[in-house]
C-alpha cells in the first residue's frame, strides 16, 4: 500500500508534535515546585494560668461584746463605713451598773473599816512601848490593819472590773473599715464574744483565688500575678502571691491563693469580682506551628520537612498542644530545619520544592 507525500507528512507532523508534548511534560513534572516554609525556631513553653477571685480585706475582725447580755440598739449594717472608737451596738447595762453601785459601797465601807484599825494599831504600839499591853494584843491589831489594807485594795479591784463591765456594754470599733457581716440583732441576747458585727479594714485588700489541683503546683510565693476587673481589663494591677493554703477545701477540693495588691485602685473594691492571669516560662523547649502544617494522613502527626537536596520527607512529630490558631509540637523538629505550612496535601515524598516565603 502506498501513501501519498501529503498523507506522510500530516504524519511526520502528528509525531513531531507529540514528541515535543512529551518533552514538555517531564520538564514541567521535574520543575521545583513552590512551597511556603518556616524555620524551625526553638523556645521555651510558656505556661499561662487564669482563674476568677475576688477582693478581700487582708484583715478581717468578728467583733463582739466583752460581756454578755441582750442587745438593746445595732447602729451599723453591712456595707457601713466605720471609723476607729465608733460605737456599733450596745447591750442593756442595767445589771452592770448595779455591780458597780455595790463595788462602790463595798469599797467605802473597806475603806471606813481601815481607818478604824489604822487608830487601833497605833493605840496599840504606843502601849506596847510604855510596856501596858503584850506583843499578842499588838499583833492582833497590826494583823487587823494588813487585812482591811487588803480588803481595800480588792474592792478598789472588784470596782475597777465593774467600771470596766460597764464600759463593754457599747461596742466600738477597733478599726476604720467597712462592716462585712452582722451577726445578731437587737432584743437578742448575746454571750461574752459571740461576733455582733465583722469589720474588713480597707487599707490592705488582696485578690483571693480558689485554685484547681492540678494547678496549684505551679503556684510560688512571691510570684506576680496581673489582677484586672472581670469586664474590665484595662484596670489592671500585679499583685504577689503572700500565702498558699497547705490543705485543699473538703467540699471544693481547690486550694486557697493570696494576691497582695499593694496600691489596688478603687474600683477594686471588697467584694468585686476579679481575674488573675499568671505566665511563666518552663524549662522544655518546643515549637510553635500553624496548623496548616500537619499532614492529614497517617496514624500520628507528621509534617514535611525539606531537606538539603530541597526534597521535602515525611517527619513523625509529638503535640504537645493543639486549638485552632496554632500547635506546639514538643519532639521530632530540630532547631534550623525548615517545614512546609501550606499545600502540604499535594505534596509526594521526594518532590523537589522552592521554599517561596520563610517566616521565623
Amino acid at each position: 500500500m502506498r501513501l501519498s507525500y501529503g498523507k506522510f507528512l500530516c504524519v511526520c507532523l502528528t509525531g513531531l508534535c507529540l514528541a515535543g508534548c512529551s518533552e514538555e511534560e517531564k520538564t514541567a513534572a521535574a520543575a521545583p515546585r513552590q512551597a511556603r516554609v518556616m524555620v524551625v525556631t526553638p523556645h521555651k513553653l510558656a505556661t499561662v494560668a487564669q482563674g476568677a477571685g475576688r477582693i478581700q480585706s487582708r484583715y478581717v475582725s468578728e467583733v463582739g461584746f466583752e460581756v454578755g447580755g441582750r442587745i438593746i440598739s445595732r447602729e451599723v449594717d453591712i456595707g457601713a463605713i466605720v471609723k476607729k472608737g465608733q460605737k456599733l451596738a450596745e447591750i442593756s447595762a442595767v445589771d452592770y451598773r448595779n455591780k458597780v453601785t455595790a463595788a462602790e459601797a463595798d469599797l467605802t465601807a473597806a475603806k471606813a473599816t481601815l481607818v478604824q484599825v489604822v487608830a487601833q494599831e497605833e493605840r496599840f504600839r504606843i502601849l506596847l512601848g510604855k510596856g501596858f499591853t503584850t506583843h499578842s494584843q499588838y499583833d492582833e491589831a497590826l494583823k487587823s490593819l494588813q487585812s482591811a489594807q487588803a480588803a481595800v485594795k480588792a474592792d478598789e479591784a472588784n470596782l475597777r472590773i465593774a467600771q470596766n463591765q460597764l464600759g463593754y456594754t457599747q461596742l466600738l470599733a477597733p478599726d476604720d473599715g467597712i462592716v462585712t457581716a452582722t451577726g445578731a440583732d437587737p432584743g437578742q441576747v448575746v454571750a461574752a464574744g459571740q461576733m455582733v458585727v465583722e469589720i474588713s479594714r480597707n487599707d490592705a485588700r488582696e485578690a483571693v483565688f480558689a485554685v484547681a489541683g492540678e494547678d496549684i503546683a505551679g503556684a510560688e510565693l512571691g510570684m506576680a500575678v496581673n489582677v484586672s476587673i472581670q469586664g474590665r481589663p484595662d484596670i489592671v494591677v500585679t499583685g504577689t502571691i503572700r500565702a498558699i493554703s497547705p490543705e485543699a477545701d473538703s467540699t471544693t477540693g481547690t486550694y486557697q491563693v493570696k494576691v497582695a495588691l499593694a496600691s489596688p485602685p478603687p474600683e477594686m473594691r471588697l467584694g468585686a469580682v476579679v481575674v488573675g492571669r499568671v505566665e511563666s516560662a518552663g524549662g522544655q523547649e518546643v515549637t510553635t506551628l500553624p496548623p496548616t502544617a500537619l499532614l492529614q494522613s497517617g496514624d500520628e502527626p507528621q509534617v514535611w520537612v525539606i531537606g538539603g537536596d530541597g526534597k521535602v520527607q515525611r517527619r513523625n512529630v509529638q503535640l504537645l498542644q493543639f486549638d485552632t490558631d496554632s500547635v506546639v509540637v514538643s519532639h521530632g523538629l530540630s532547631a534550623g530545619e525548615k517545614v512546609v505550612t501550606a499545600g502540604v496535601n499535594s505534596l509526594a515524598d521526594g518532590e523537589l520544592v522552592n521554599p517561596e516565603t520563610e517566616v521565623e
